[in-house]
């Protein structure tokens, strides 16, 4: 499931998979040697890796992701990862909370400009209830780039 809350700056984006729920029709993507995303392909939420670009995401909830090769025009690009700690759900606004600390910390470093002084947007892939209880998922993914695409490359060292 994928919900989405809003803020200055950032789009939260809530992901996962219901556990149990078979995921018919998603691949991760055909990829080369390196990983790299080498076709477009529909995949899993679980699925993302950093590197990875993005098509639109969706508005509101989805189970499933439009991946493309980094060198055709994209909207996102994964650029980090971490992993929440804790047993117990700590509720959405946490989970929004720690997501948006770990990417911001990790923006600058990627794109070359801290997160208030860039034009381009964060957003993140985050566990829900229901991922973090039923399937132990506690990834969160950093997303950079803009809802209104164009964007063609890496956005590392863009310093935009």
């Amino acid at each position: 499931m994928r919900t989405r809350t809003g803020g200055h700056g950032w789009r939260a984006i809530a992901v996962g998979l219901v556990a149990g729920f078979a995921l018919l029709g998603c691949t991760p993507g055909p990829r080369d040697g390196a990983g790299q995303v080498t076709a477009p392909a529909t995949t899993d939420t679980f699925s993302v890796r950093v590197g990875d670009c993005l098509d639109k995401l969706p508005s509101e909830s989805t189970d499933a992701l439009a991946l493309l090769p980094c060198a055709q025009p994209h909207f996102w690009e994964a650029f980090a990862s971490t992993t929440l700690e804790g047993e117990d759900y700590p509720g959405t606004a946490a989970v929004r909370d720690r997501a948006e600390q770990a990417c911001n910390a990790a923006f600058e470093g990627f794109v070359g400009l801290p997160e208030k002084k860039s034009r381009l947007d964060i957003t993140m892939l985050t566990p829900t209830r229901e991922t973090w209880t039923g399937a132990g998922d506690r990834e969160v993914v950093c997303l950079v780039g803009s809802p209104s695409g164009g964007i063609t490359g890496t956005l590392k060292d863009a310093a935009r």
